[in-house]
């Protein structure tokens, strides 16, 4: 996923207005950001379903999202591949633990 902090991606933007407004604080992390774009990735899913999802529908409609941007941040399924995004963040850790980038 994206860098939590960094406002140059869209999604993240989004996420941390969200984050903040519901739970009042700016704990932003990845495992936080990341259910935030799979529960994007989900909805997006349910609409392609149709008006009556079925179990197969949904599966069938993330298996066809092609290249879906989650606000600057690209998906693809297949029905071979459910990895969703090889993307990765180079993230550097400082001495005292913290994220620097």
């Amino acid at each position: 996923v994206p860098f939590p902090w960094s406002l140059a991606t869209p999604v993240v933007k989004d996420y941390q207005k969200h984050l903040t407004a519901l739970v009042g604080n700016d704990d932003y992390n990845f495992s936080s950001l990341e259910g935030y774009i799979a529960a994007k990735v989900f909805v997006e899913g349910l609409r392609r379903a149709g008006a009556q999802p079925t179990r197969d529908s949904f599966i069938a409609s993330l298996e066809t999202m092609r290249d879906f941007d989650v606000g600057g941040f690209h998906v693809t399924y297949t029905p071979s591949d459910h990895n969703g995004s090889r993307y990765v963040d180079l993230t550097v850790i400082g001495r005292e633990g913290k994220f620097l980038r």
